[in-house]
């Protein structure tokens, strides 16, 4: 059976903070996550949502700034902005 000095349960950017420092000091780590490796925030939480919110802040940017210098038709191409969350 193999010893360590850490279990880390979950894989978000928390942890690998933790796995990082323990690491550095000489220890062995494992890590247990049912999910895939990155955790929630960067996968599926955070990250991804910032982005769909930009493209609604930047369409929403544009139509105030309507009649001010900024102009043209913008809109979501929804395939290509969920490639784009995805790529995270």
């Amino acid at each position: 059976m193999a010893h360590y000095d850490l279990i880390v349960i979950g894989s978000g950017t928390a942890a690998q903070v933790a796995i990082g420092q323990v690491r550095a000091a000489g220890w062995s780590v494992a890590v247990i996550d049912h999910r895939p490796f990155g955790g929630t925030c960067a996968l599926r939480g955070c990250d991804p949502k910032k982005m769909l919110v930009s493209g609604e802040e930047a369409i929403d940017a544009a139509a105030r700034m309507a009649g001010h210098g900024v102009g043209g038709d913008l809109a979501i191409d929804w395939p290509s902005l969920m490639a784009f969350k995805r790529s995270f």
